[in-house]
């Protein structure tokens, strides 16, 4: 098939995407990194260093024919799979989880590479199967390969990172062309099981009480909301100036993770929040542009994967940060500090742009 240049909005606006973020990673950062007794440049360089990696891992996919990951995407799967299995038993516990893999002193997220695994997974399987995915049988397996892979990342625990896995390849089914009573089925089931898990936990359910009153509990579990919350309003319009927050000096705890959003709306205000959400929006737009322009089955569903992705992360933070929904540990893509996170969102959106160039414009899709 005759390929075609690829698509440099979505290069343009992902490289202006990581290249803010490293400036909020910074500015949200150095104040904390010297109050841990690091280097005020700790994470801006390590940042930097993931951002060079992502931005070499990008362009490698882009190069790199996607029809190349059909060929691997069970592999791909079945060491993703593992992983999540191992990181149970030799992980390291971090704030009280077992969610990282240490190698060589760096570590990476097992529960992040099985989003991008379980894409192409999916990818492949309804390449073969969508015809028959609302086959009862068909559509169990399916369902029970997402509760595998849910279950896997509960037991670290990680509600956040496993209800947008499980959202994402939900997504994909829906998307395959699944039908509206199964969706509404699944959906209530989904519902069903969260409740269960947060009563189930006392954690869980005293952040889901704290979110329904969080002036109440303002001095424990709503605290980092609510700081969020005084951030974004002290912003204004115009915002503080870049640098000059007052809730990420230690008001925020580690106020360049999940919560850097907060950071951009109390130094850039309202105009800059906007702004970012409009480059999000944009990067959402060619995303979904790429991929009903996909050149085949396959391609059309990583795009749907990865293009889910992003959205729901976008969605899940936003909402976080402004308290509309309970506080999950969701990162904001491509801006958040975090380095498989970042690895894997660049290296998505490289494989977007390689089937940006086999895009058929024709297709009636």
């Amino acid at each position: 098939m005759k390929t075609k240049g690829m698509d440099y909005p979505l290069l343009a606006v992902t490289m202006i995407l990581v290249s803010f973020g490293l400036l909020m990673v910074f500015s949200s950062s150095y104040y904390y990194a010297m109050e841990m007794n690091v280097d005020k440049l700790h994470f801006f360089l390590a940042d930097l260093r993931w951002i060079a990696l992502g931005t070499v891992m990008m362009l490698i996919a882009s190069v790199v024919p996607y029809r190349v990951y059909r060929k691997v995407a069970v592999p791909l799967f079945l060491i993703g799979l593992v992983l999540l299995v191992y990181v149970l038993f030799g992980g390291t516990i971090v704030n009280n989880a077992k969610r990282w893999i240490y190698i060589g002193g760096q570590g990476f997220l097992p529960a992040e590479m099985a989003k991008f695994t379980s894409i192409l997974f999916f990818a492949y399987s309804l390449e073969k199967t969508h015809e028959k995915l609302n086959d009862p049988v068909i559509l169990g397996i399916y369902l029970l390969f997402i509760a595998g892979q849910a279950a896997l990342i509960m037991l670290q625990p990680n509600m956040s990172t496993a209800m947008t896995l499980a959202g994402i390849l939900m997504l994909m089914l829906f998307v395959a062309g699944l039908k509206w009573l199964y969706v509404l089925i699944m959906g209530a089931a989904a519902g069903g099981a969260g409740y269960l898990l947060i009563r189930h936990e006392s954690y869980r359910l005293e952040r889901f009480i704290a979110f329904t009153d969080p002036i109440k509990y303002q001095t424990d579990e709503s605290w980092q909301v609510l700081q969020s919350l005084y951030a974004l309003g002290t912003g204004g319009v115009f915002g503080v100036g870049i640098g000059m927050s007052t809730q990420n000096k230690l008001y925020i705890p580690e106020p360049q993770n999940d919560f850097i959003l907060a950071t951009v709306g109390e130094e850039m205000g309202l105009i800059g929040t906007a702004g970012l959400l409009i480059l999000f929006l944009i990067l959402i737009y060619r995303c979904v542009k790429i991929t009903m322009n996909a050149p085949d089955y396959f391609s059309f569903m990583l795009g749907t994967g990865v293009t889910g992705m992003i959205a729901l992360q976008v969605v899940m933070n936003f909402a976080v940060a402004t308290s509309s929904m309970p506080a999950t540990g969701v990162t904001l893509p491509l801006i958040s500090y975090g380095g498989t996170s970042l690895l894997i969102m660049m290296t998505s959106i490289g494989i977007m742009l390689n089937i940006s160039k086999h895009s058929n414009h024709t297709d009636s899709r």
